[in-house]
C-alpha cells in the first residue's frame, strides 16, 4: 500500500480528526489559530517544494530563462487586450518578474504563489463555511496537489474566482469583474466563471435543481460542447507542458467514481435545499454556483480536460456548500453519517491519488523534496 509523503499524510490525518470535532460541536466557531497553523504548514510544504508537481521543471525554466526576456510593454499590451505574440497570461508573468527582480530563486516564487492561493482559500472557508477545517479536507485532494502544488496559474486564477463570492453576495459588480479580470490574467479558463454573478441570483428550488441536472445528464452523450470547440480550445489548460497531460490521463483512467460523487452532490443539493437555505446566509448563491458546476461537469464529462479543469471555478465552491449542507441537517445521526461518508471518500481518494497522480507529481516518500531540509 502506497502513501503520500509524511508531511502530507500528517496534515491529512489532522484535518480528518478535527473535522469530527467541528461536526460534533454545535456551538462556537473553529478558532482562527487552527486555520492559521494549518494554512502556514500547508504553505510551507508546497511553497518550498523542490521539483515536485508535474509542471515544476517547465515553470522553473520559464522563471529564469523566458520571463526575464519579456518586456513590460508586452504585458501592458496583453493587459489591455491588444494584439501581441505573448501566449502566456500577463498577470502570471508579471508576478514572476516581480519576484525575479528581487534576485530570489524559483522556490521563493512558489512560496509567494502558495501564500496567495492557500491563504485566500482559507479566509474564504472561514467566512463562508460553518466547518472550515472540513472544507480544507474536501479541498485538499486533489486540488491542493494538482493546482496549488502543480498547475499554479490555474490555482491563482481559481482562487480569485472563489474570493469574488464576497462581491457576488454584496452585489458589487465592479469589484466582481475586477476579481475576474485578475483571475483571467492568471489563467484564461477563468472566463468560464464570468456568468456566476448572475447565476447566483436565479430562483432555484429542489425541483429546478433536479430537472436542470437531469437535462445535463441526458445531454452528456451528445457532446454539445463541441459546438463551442473553438472557444473552449482557446482556453486549453494544457498549454504549458506535457507534464500536466499525465495528470489528466491518470484522472481519466482512475476517477470514474467522480460520476458517483457528482450524483451524491446532486442528492444533497436536492434533499437538503430548503433547510440549508433557512440556516445558512447566502446559501442560495453558493448553491446555484455549484449546481451550475455539476451541470457543466455532466455536459463535458466525455472530455477529461474540460470536465475536470474548465468547471474548476464552479466546483471550487463544493468545499463551502457540502459542509454547510451537513451542518443544516436536523438529525444528529444523519449529519454524522453524511460527514463520515465524505471522510471515507476522502480516505479512498487519498489512496487512488497516491497510486496515480501522487507518483507522477513526486508527492511520495521516496520522491518528495523540500528546500527547508534539503542536504
Amino acid at each position: 500500500m502506497n502513501f503520500l509523503h509524511p508531511v502530507f499524510t500528517i496534515v491529512f490525518v489532522f484535518l480528518i480528526l478535527y473535522s469530527f470535532v467541528e461536526v460534533n460541536r454545535r456551538d462556537g466557531r473553529t478558532p482562527k489559530i487552527i486555520l492559521f497553523a494549518v494554512g502556514f504548514y500547508m504553505i510551507m510544504i508546497i511553497g518550498y517544494r523542490n521539483f515536485v508537481g508535474a509542471d515544476y521543471p517547465v515553470y522553473r525554466g520559464m522563471y529564469a530563462e523566458f520571463f526575464p526576456t519579456i518586456d513590460y510593454s508586452q504585458l501592458v499590451d496583453k493587459m489591455l487586450f491588444r494584439k501581441t505574440d505573448l501566449d502566456i497570461e500577463w498577470m502570471y508573468v508579471f508576478l514572476n518578474k516581480l519576484v525575479y527582480a528581487t534576485g530570489s530563486p524559483f522556490q521563493n516564487f512558489t512560496l509567494v504563489s502558495a501564500i496567495i492561493t492557500i491563504s485566500l482559500k482559507l479566509v474564504s472557508y472561514y467566512k463562508n463555511s460553518v466547518y472550515p477545517v472540513f472544507s480544507i479536507l474536501l479541498f485538499m485532494i486533489p486540488a491542493y496537489f494538482i493546482a496549488d502544488s502543480g498547475h499554479m496559474r490555474q490555482a491563482l486564477g481559481m482562487v480569485f474566482c472563489l474570493i469574488s463570492f464576497k462581491f457576488i453576495k454584496e452585489r458589487q459588480v465592479f469589484w466582481y469583474l475586477l476579481c475576474l479580470y485578475v483571475a483571467f490574467g492568471f489563467h484564461k479558463s477563468s472566463v468560464v466563471f464570468l456568468p456566476a454573478y448572475w447565476l447566483a441570483v436565479l430562483p432555484m428550488n429542489s425541483g429546478r435543481i433536479f430537472y436542470s441536472i437531469v437535462v445535463c445528464v441526458i445531454l452528456s452523450p451528445l457532446q454539445i460542447y463541441n459546438l463551442f470547440s473553438g472557444f473552449l480550445d482557446s482556453l486549453n489548460v494544457q498549454d504549458v507542458s506535457n507534464g500536466f497531460n499525465g495528470y489528466v490521463n491518470f484522472e481519466a483512467k482512475s476517477s470514474n467514481f467522480m460520476d458517483g460523487l457528482m450524483l451524491m452532490y446532486t442528492y444533497l443539493l436536492i434533499t437538503y435545499d430548503k433547510v440549508a437555505c433557512e440556516k445558512i446566509y447566502y446559501y442560495e448563491y453558493m448553491r446555484n454556483i455549484m449546481v451550475f458546476g455539476v451541470c457543466l461537469y455532466f455536459i463535458m464529462r466525455d472530455n477529461p480536460v474540460f470536465s475536470t479543469r474548465l468547471v474548476g471555478g464552479y466546483m471550487s465552491f463544493a468545499p463551502l456548500v457540502i459542509p454547510n449542507i451537513i451542518y443544516s441537517v436536523n438529525s444528529n445521526n444523519n449529519r454524522r453519517l453524511l460527514h463520515l461518508f465524505f471522510v471515507a471518500f476522502m480516505i479512498f481518494y487519498y489512496f487512488v491519488f497516491v497510486k496515480y497522480q501522487g507518483v507522477a507529481g513526486r508527492f511520495t516518500p521516496t520522491t518528495y523534496q523540500n528546500f527547508l531540509w534539503r542536504n
